[in-house]
């Protein structure tokens, strides 16, 4: 299977200025919550390395077999490589646009109410709160940031309160990070997309960033789609109970229990969590429930995804989706959501797609 691929490249006043198809190699990865990675090989002569400057924008289009053109990723010019051997050549590296999520951090003090601390809050609402308040328009020093960290053309899409509600403590934490942080407690993704030729729109999935296509979409050996799977179902460092200690000292420090979605008798396993800066019950609670999250048992399901005619990146599915996936270990019908999508393409048209997915629950 082949796919075509164009690149446009727009100057930082958002003015298109290239469009190139002569690259010498083309890569990029798309993750769900995170920047991605843009990464294009030119031959040294090229005219584009001339007058590329920081924070230039590349979108690239890519046309699946029997499909339409669609833009597929976007990345900001960061980095420049030069090289002599037989001929000259160049390797530019440009992260995704969520990239500029993590130029800022939450600018406010500790304890400042729906800035740095959130109490039963929907996710959907904290997360556009820290962006609009340490990225868009809101992060000035008049609403009490630190210093004004609005960036150009980053709007944030209206709030539609969904989510969990959930208590938040962020004061200095990286932006991205702590959105990174909250979206599994919050239930929901986001994402920042081009919305105009020099905008950037912040938004938020609840539930996941695609489409739940489990219905639609199955991978099983049978079907041709899936190949070397591997099972595995870890236990070693598995943690049930967590003992969450918020501030205070000895008898005056609140102290609270929370038990794992696999806790049982049989399965009854502590650990502590250091939480001082969460000064309510529900937020020592979060804490609590955040840290058994990254401990808990986990079934870790992997296979090679295959492009057939029939199940194809792009035409039948995308970074998001839940999908369905059957585990000939067991022959369990699996849902697992689409994490990943890692894309090489050679001079020759050669291209190479390589799909990750994680199962869920």
């Amino acid at each position: 299977m082949a796919a075509d691929y164009y690149l446009n490249v727009y100057d930082t006043s958002g003015t298109r200025q290239f469009v190139v198809t002569d690259y010498a190699s083309l890569s990029y990865t798309r993750r769900v919550n995170a920047p991605g990675l843009l990464q294009i090989g030119l031959r040294g002569d090229h005219p584009l390395l001339a007058v590329l400057a920081d924070k230039w924008q590349v979108e690239v289009f890519r046309r699946p077999a029997g499909g339409n053109f669609a833009r597929d990723f976007v990345g900001l010019a960061r980095q420049e490589e030069f090289y002599y051997g037989e001929a000259s050549t160049a390797a530019l590296t440009l992260p995704g646009l969520m990239s500029m999520l993590a130029w800022r951090i939450v600018a406010y003090a500790a304890g400042a109410a729906d800035l740095s601390e959130f109490i039963a809050t929907a996710g959907e609402t904290i997360a556009k709160t820290l962006v609009s308040y340490n990225a868009g328009a809101n992060a000035t020093t008049g609403n009490g940031r630190i210093r004004t960290g609005t960036i150009s053309g980053l709007l944030v899409e209206a709030d539609g309160a969904g989510g969990n509600s959930l208590d938040w403590y962020c004061a200095k934490a990286n932006l991205l990070e702590t959105l990174q942080d909250l979206a599994p407690l919050a239930g929901g993704d986001f994402d920042l997309v081009k919305t105009d030729v020099d905008e950037w729109q912040f938004r938020w999935y609840t539930g996941q960033l695609g489409t739940n296509r489990t219905a639609t979409v199955k991978f099983s050996i049978e079907l041709g789609n899936m190949g070397n799977p591997q099972y595995r179902h870890i236990r070693v460092d598995e943690k049930t109970v967590a003992i969450a200690g918020g501030p205070g000292e000895e008898a005056e420090r609140e102290i609270v229990v929370r038990t794992g979605t696999n806790y049982a008798a049989g399965n009854d396993i502590e650990m502590f969590v250091n939480a001082t800066d969460c000064d309510t019950t529900a937020g020592l609670e979060a804490r609590g429930d955040a840290y058994l999250e990254e401990s808990r048992a986990r079934q870790e399901f992997s296979f090679d995804v295959l492009q057939t005619p029939a199940c194809a990146y792009g035409a039948h599915y995308f970074l998001g989706d839940l999908v369905t996936a059957i585990n000939p270990f067991t022959g369990a019908a699996l849902t697992m959501k689409i994490e990943g999508v890692s894309i090489s393409v050679s001079e020759s048209g050669e291209e190479n797609i390589n799909v990750s997915m994680a199962v869920q629950g």
